[in-house]
C-alpha cells in the first residue's frame, strides 16, 4: 500500500529558498512528524519514501539553475508531496494536518491539501505509447563493474536499461511481489524511444553541484500485450509516478510524470 499526501505551504513574507527547495519540504516534515525523521535517517538504499521539491501554484517544481534564485512570495500558494509506505506515518500526519514552522526568519503555514492511498497497481494503461516527463534533474547510475575504481558514474540520458533497472531495484526493495527480467539489454528491444526533448541542467544541494537532465521522452512498448513482461514494465512505470527514478529520488530529484498516449 502506498500513501501520498499533498501539502500546501504559504509564507508570511517574501523569502529566498535554497537552490533545491526540497530542503524546505523536508524541514517541514522533520519538524512536524517524528516518524519521518526515523524513515529518512535509515541507512538502507532505495528508501521507501519520496519528498518532492516545492512547487508553484501551477504545480511546476522550483529549483535554481544558471545563477537564478528561488523566491517564495508572501501569501501565494505553494505545495509539495510526500510519498511513503508506512501506515503509522499516515496516521501521524492525518492527526496533525495543519501547523506552522519558523525558519530563515520566516513563518511558514503548512496544511494537508490532499491524501491518496494506492492499494493495487494495474499498470500505466492499455497502450503502447507513453510519455515520461523528467520534472526535476534526473541521473541514472550504471551497474558498477567489479574493479577498484570507487567514483560513481551517472548517465545524463534516459537510457532504457538503466531506467528500468532503477525502477526495478526500488520496487523489489520495498514491495512484496518481486519483478525480474525487465532490465538489461532486453529493455532496448521491448521499449524504444520514438521522440524526445531533453537538456542537461545543474542545480545545487548542500552547496554541491547536482547534474541531471530534464525534459521528456516518448517510449513505445514493443512487447506483446498481456504478457508478464508487459505487465511488469507498465507496473514499474506507474510506480515511477510515486517514487521517481534515479539518484536521490528520496529528496526530490528524478521526479517524473508518466502518462499514456494514443496509439494513433
Amino acid at each position: 500500500m502506498i500513501f501520498k499526501i499533498d501539502f500546501k505551504v504559504t509564507s508570511d513574507h517574501d523569502v529566498f529558498l535554497p537552490p533545491f527547495p526540497s530542503k524546505l519540504s523536508r524541514l517541514v516534515l522533520t519538524r512536524l512528524y517524528p516518524s519521518y525523521s526515523k524513515l529518512q535517517e535509515a541507512g538502507t538504499p532505495y528508501k521507501p519514501l519520496r519528498v518532492t521539491t516545492i512547487k508553484d501554484s501551477r504545480g511546476s517544481p522550483l529549483y535554481a539553475v544558471g545563477g537564478r534564485k528561488v523566491i517564495m512570495k508572501k501569501g501565494e500558494g505553494y505545495s509539495f508531496s510526500f510519498t511513503f509506505l508506512d501506515p503509522k506515518v499516515f496516521e501521524e500526519i492525518v492527526s496533525n494536518p495543519d501547523a506552522e514552522v519558523q525558519e530563515w526568519d520566516t513563518r511558514f503555514h503548512v496544511s494537508m491539501k490532499d491524501a491518496q492511498v494506492v492499494e493495487d497497481f494495474k499498470g500505466i494503461g492499455d497502450t503502447r505509447l507513453f510519455k515520461v516527463e523528467f520534472l526535476t534533474p534526473t541521473s541514472l547510475q550504471p551497474i558498477r563493474p567489479n574493479f577498484k575504481r570507487k567514483d560513481n558514474r551517472y548517465v545524463l540520458f534516459p537510457y532504457v536499461p538503466l531506467l528500468m533497472h532503477s525502477l526495478m531495484k526500488h520496487w523489489n526493495q520495498n514491495m512484496e511481489e518481486k519483478v525480474h527480467s525487465v532490465a538489461g539489454v532486453k529493455a532496448l528491444y521491448y521499449m524504444r524511444e520514438v521522440d524526445y526533448w531533453l537538456r542537461p541542467v545543474t542545480t545545487f544541494y548542500d552547496g554541491r553541484p547536482v547534474r541531471g537532465f530534464v525534459g521528456w521522452t516518448v517510449f513505445e512498448l514493443r512487447s506483446r500485450r498481456y504478457t508478464r513482461l508487459t505487465r511488469a514494465a507498465k507496473t514499474l512505470l506507474e510506480y515511477a509516478n510515486y517514487f521517481g527514478v534515479g539518484k536521490s529520488r528520496a529528496i526530490g530529484f528524478g521526479e517524473v510524470r508518466v502518462s499514456v498516449m494514443s496509439d494513433g
